[in-house]
């Protein structure tokens, strides 16, 4: 009887490893980053055969170019959970991965192994596509390693670097495809790259500032100085909420300059005043955990529907 059990016990501790560790290297937000890529690929593609104008953009390339920069998204989350090892046990008492589902010996190997592969992609793409990702590379993981050890116990600070290196994958899009884009020469694509940077950038400060707030007792005794900490709950909502409503403001005369854009930028703001609303009766840290996911599909809403629009004639 015990012979026939093991192999299903096997089986069932490979699965909740397999499990750890996509949650471990954030598999939604490798999801969410790699979205604005392929957006941009697909429409600059779009508009070069709908033009005419011979600027293929090699799909191969591409997927190397997508893969490590998930990659190095995967590499900043697990040096996170590393690093915020004794916070999750506070915060995440049940659900904390290192030291729990995954040892510590055993994310530091795959913490390595994940640079060991952003080095050899990195190699490949500044010999063989643009040499300005040598820069980009090494500064995208300095930078998430000064997040994770020093920035993010910072008041606000950690959380504008989150979200500058989050807005910062779409331009490179910039540099692949550099030359096609010069060609086009098309107002709609170069303003639809800076909507991808701008918009989560506005999206991700307020969010994890949230975020920071629902783990106000881990950061705490771990000797963090968040903004939270600091001002204390509903003074960080007020923060919430101004960023919030800055997004508003910043889209109303948007929404009289860039016609084809109306009807995005109203459906985001009825989401965004929605969230507000919701935040100031938000109290428990899996209420903030909820809303923040809310903040997520706004996010989503807002890219999709930008990127639809894009492709959309404007009506004569």
């Amino acid at each position: 009887m015990d012979n026939i059990n093991r192999p299903k016990k096997k089986h069932t501790i490979v699965l909740l490893k397999l499990k750890s560790f996509f949650k471990l290297i954030r598999w939604f937000h490798e999801l969410l980053a790699v979205f604005p890529f392929l957006g941009l690929f697909l429409i600059i593609n779009y508009f070069a055969n709908k033009s005419g104008i011979n600027c293929s953009l090699s799909g191969f390339n591409f997927t190397i170019l997508c893969l490590c920069v998930q990659l190095l998204i995967a590499a900043g989350c697990v040096l996170n959970d590393i690093m915020d090892r004794n916070i999750d046990k506070i915060n995440k008492p049940k659900t904390h991965i290192i030291g729990n589902t995954i040892s510590l010996t055993n994310a530091k190997i795959i913490f390595f192994v994940i640079t060991g592969i952003i080095i050899a992609f990195s190699i490949y793409i500044s010999c063989y596509m643009f040499i300005e990702w040598a820069f980009i590379s090494v500064s995208v993981y300095i930078l998430s390693i000064l997040y994770d050890v020093y920035f993010k116990r910072s008041p606000l600070l950690g959380n504008i670097l989150m979200a500058l290196l989050t807005a910062f994958i779409p331009l490179v899009i910039f540099f692949f495809a550099k030359d096609c884009i010069n060609m086009l020469h098309n107002k709609k694509i170069d303003l639809l790259i800076y909507l991808y940077v701008i918009f989560p950038f506005l999206i991700i400060v307020p969010r994890e500032l949230s975020l920071d707030i629902s783990d106000m007792e881990g950061d705490k005794a771990d000797g963090c100085r968040t903004l939270p900490i600091i001002i204390g709950a509903n003074k960080s909502k007020l923060v919430v909420t101004v960023f919030l409503l800055f997004i508003i403001i910043l889209s109303i005369p948007l929404m009289f300059t860039l016609r084809y854009l109306t009807t995005c930028f109203a459906i985001i703001d009825a989401l965004l005043l929605f969230y507000i609303y919701k935040l100031r009766k938000t109290e428990t840290r899996i209420e903030y955990i909820k809303i923040g996911r809310f903040l997520w599909f706004i996010m989503i809403i807002g890219l999709i529907g930008f990127t639809i629009a894009t492709v959309i004639p404007n009506p004569k």
